[in-house]
């Protein structure tokens, strides 16, 4: 956690000194400053928000997830209940999990194409993970009732999608190794 914050700290350090000299640099110019400390403003909110959502993705992360889990695209009632990601190391290798609530015709929808998909394994077995139990820390692996695996040819990924019993909610696990 202390490099990440180290990290993020030398991230945001670049930026601002580079605006820091831009800006001393226009003043010796005398040129209009207000449009150049717009304009510097405008790339360091810019670059904040490229940072922030590097660490937290938003939900279209997952459902990008999805899609590479399934080959499916998200039904449109998908919403994001609860998500995590481990923050990508030198390799690229990351792990992702998210837990996503469907409306029960689009939950039976997608259960009966997976069971007909035979590109699917039915039930494989699913490996741990820490992003998996922060996810599943108020949920029980006996609370799926199906579950699906893909394999992608050409890639290491292991995929998972597991479908809960209420109806509604759905298990998507990505490990990119």
């Amino acid at each position: 956690m202390l490099l990440a914050l180290l990290i993020l700290l030398f991230i945001l350090s670049v930026p601002v000194l580079v605006g820091y000299f831009f800006y001393k640099w226009i003043k010796t110019k005398k040129c209009k400053w207000l449009v150049w400390f717009i304009l510097l403003t405008t790339i360091l909110i810019f670059l904040s928000y490229e940072i922030y959502t590097a660490i937290y993705p938003t939900d279209s992360f997952y459902f990008d997830e999805f899609k590479k889990v399934t080959s499916l695209d998200i039904p449109k009632s998908a919403e994001v209940i609860d998500k995590t990601v481990s923050y990508p190391d030198f390799h690229g290798d990351y792990t992702s999990c998210s837990i996503i609530k469907l409306s029960k015709a689009d939950y039976t929808m997608l259960l009966d194409t997976l069971d007909h998909n035979k590109s699917m394994l039915k039930n494989p077995e699913i490996v741990g993970s820490k992003e998996l139990g922060e996810v599943m820390i108020a949920r029980k692996a006996s609370d799926i009732k199906r579950s699906f695996s893909r394999d992608i040819p050409d890639k290491d990924y292991d995929t998972y999608i597991g479908f809960f019993k209420d109806g509604e909610h759905i298990l998507v696990y990505f490990v990119n190794p």
